[in-house]
């Protein structure tokens, strides 16, 4: 059935102390109301135990939504989150964040990418899903959430001062009420039994590395432009064969932007192509290798991809 997952997913996430995340209840409104629609369909047919219509539904509406649209967003969200298999979900979510990594659902799909690292014992992994949603994504709600997943990543390490330091981040953003406010203030209990010099250490640490940073005034925002690699089309090294795509846009501003935010995290892309998609990738490599070996290094600091022939 394919509420199996749906119905796993939330006893997981509540065993670990955590509310369902509110994408499951509410509708993003930049979505065509055909969309909407279709997915209010989809729900339908799960909640009467339909599993195998659900899926022909939501396998039809991301075949059909155009490339980089809100409305393939929505449809490869839901088609995630009321997967069969896990497997299936994770695959979804991950396409979401490198096929339309600025549509309102690509921070649900990095929170839910997160939380399936903390289900399997991963919190440093997951903290890199965290943290990319408080970098990019600006609603107060979503990045307070994501600041308290960063604490309970640590508490999970248990690494409380830093788990403390993480959850006053949280709670300067604004917790919302519920059942996140409560988890913060069961952790703000816990903190409380903290050695304040640890915690103000970490702050120092913290605080340090933004300073040194800040002082260079360097990378694409200190200048107030695009960075040169998105201004053009790459030209191809020779003997390269092989390169990591991280997200592909139908206008060529959309995709010059993610590279900006790419730049300002310290990863250098560039646009692939003169025409949609417009391509955005990282590095030549002559070997499938050596392309792997990049990847991985993205995975690590959040960024997911996958291996890209380059055409000739």
């Amino acid at each position: 059935m394919m509420t199996r997952l749906t119905m796993w997913w939330g006893t997981a996430t509540l065993a670990l102390g955590l509310a369902l995340p509110t994408a499951l209840t509410a509708q993003t409104t930049t979505v065509s109301p055909a969309m909407d629609r279709a997915i209010a369909r989809a729900r339908a047919a799960v909640d009467a135990g339909n599993g195998d219509n659900a899926r022909t539904v939501l396998d039809s509406l991301v075949a059909a939504s155009p490339s980089g649209s809100n409305d393939l967003a929505e449809a490869l969200f839901w088609r995630a989150t009321l997967a069969e298999r896990l497997g299936d979900a994770e695959r979804d979510w991950k396409r979401l964040v490198i096929d339309v990594p600025l549509a309102p659902r690509a921070s649900d799909a990095l929170l839910r990418l997160g939380e399936l690292e903390m289900l399997r014992g991963h919190p440093a992994d997951a903290r890199t899903y965290f943290a990319r949603v408080v970098r990019e994504f600006p609603a107060p709600s979503t990045r307070a959430r994501s600041q308290l997943w960063i604490a309970k990543s640590y508490a999970a390490q248990r690494d409380m001062p830093r788990a403390c330091v993480s959850l006053a981040d949280a709670s300067a953003i604004g917790v919302p009420d519920g059942e996140l406010r409560l988890q913060a203030e069961e952790m703000g209990r816990q903190c409380a039994t903290i050695d304040r010099k640890l915690i103000a250490q970490v702050m120092a640490d913290t605080v340090a590395p933004a300073k040194a940073t800040g002082a260079k005034g360097t990378g694409a925002n200190a200048v107030g432009a695009k960075p040169a690699a998105a201004a053009r089309v790459a030209e191809v090294p020779k003997g390269a064969r092989f390169s990591v795509q991280v997200a592909a846009f139908d206008t060529r501003d959309e995709a010059a932007d993610f590279v900006e935010r790419l730049s300002a995290r310290g990863i250098e892309a560039r646009i692939d192509g003169s025409e949609k998609p417009f391509r955005v990738r990282v590095g030549y490599f002559a070997t499938r290798a050596g392309a792997n070996a990049e990847l991985a290094k993205l995975k690590k600091v959040g960024q997911a991809g996958f291996i890209a022939e380059i055409a000739k």
